[in-house]
């Protein structure tokens, strides 16, 4: 009696745990259906739920459902978790056919975080691991890029350009050209700027000189001083000139940025996403300007003086 008890049990035990595998494949197949629904509409909050619920089964821990989940984290914009799967998926995956996909999503994913330097490392890895992969110019404007919000613009420009020559077709090229077009003119603007910064530092030590001159006025003789005068205010004409001159350099340059970002709204709206935000304020600039502006405030203040002390001498 006790022997066909213990048989009954063991045959519950086998038809419970068979009823619990077929139930369990049961839900992991409708996970990863409803998965594929929400992926294909284009609901990524959904399919990320979804696919990570079909993850959880053992029956759907592979390369392709784990790159769905990968790639809908990227799309709904969780870009730490797509990291953090982008990590696992090449720790435990290392033969897929999608491991390249997710090495670039990796380097791509560091970048949108900020880990600039960490950013580098990857997509450099990837360039040289993968040198005809579809993805490889793409990887270059990443690296571009992480090099440019870095700061480091001449490492940064030569990536952008090998980019315009060597693969024109790429849909990264009209961005990589309009980063090009930035570094130039920053440097071209910096050049102007330091010219405008040193003739105004001139300009300002002759307006100090023509003061102290004015000042010797009446204790010389008039003739005399009136040349020192007139020699200090040449001078200043000259040096207001070339201000003058420079300003409109710079609003020729500015003119041409105008343009640029004509272009680069123009690609906007053509559906192109990964084009560059402007440049941040620059100190040096804004306190350039308010030289300048202080400069011709003096030069305002002195005319006057100038004026006032002619007429007192008549």
């Amino acid at each position: 009696m006790l022997r066909r008890f213990k048989k009954y049990t063991a045959a519950a035990v086998i038809c419970a745990s068979v009823f619990m595998y077929a139930m369990a494949s049961e839900s992991a197949s409708s996970a990863f259906v409803e998965a594929c629904r929400s992926y294909t509409r284009g609901d990524w909050s959904d399919a990320k739920f979804m696919l990570k619920k079909a993850v959880s089964y053992k029956e759907n821990l592979n390369p392709d459902t784990y790159f769905m989940l990968i790639m809908a984290e990227v799309y709904d914009g969780d870009n730490k978790s797509a990291l953090d799967d982008c990590n696992f998926f090449l720790e435990n995956f290392p033969d897929s056919m999608y491991y390249s996909r997710v090495y670039y999503q990796k380097g791509k994913l560091l970048y949108s975080l900020g880990e600039y330097e960490k950013s580098v490392v990857v997509l450099s890895d990837f360039c040289h691991q993968y040198p005809d992969d579809e993805l490889y110019s793409f990887a270059l404007f990443y690296i571009g890029e992480s090099l440019f919000a870095g700061y480091k613009y001449d490492e940064a420009g030569s990536i952008y350009e090998r980019i315009v020559t060597e693969f024109p077709e790429s849909p990264k090229t009209p961005a990589a050209q309009y980063r090009l077009e930035t570094i130039l003119q920053r440097g071209r603007e910096e050049k102007l700027l330091y010219l405008l910064k040193q003739t105004g530092e001139e300009y300002l030590a002759a307006k100090e000189e023509y003061e102290r001159q004015l000042r010797l006025y009446n204790s010389e003789a008039v003739d005399s001083t009136r040349q020192k005068l007139s020699a200090a205010q040449a001078k200043n004409e000259s040096l207001e000139k070339q201000v003058a001159d420079l300003e409109l350099q710079i609003a020729a340059l500015r003119d041409n940025q105008a343009e640029a970002d004509r272009i680069i709204q123009e690609l906007r709206e053509a559906g192109e996403k990964d084009i560059p935000d402007p440049e941040p304020f620059d100190e040096k600039k804004y306190q350039l300007k308010l030289l300048k502006q202080k400069a011709l405030e003096a030069q305002r203040i002195l005319d006057e003086k100038n004026t006032a002390s002619v007429m007192e001498g008549k």
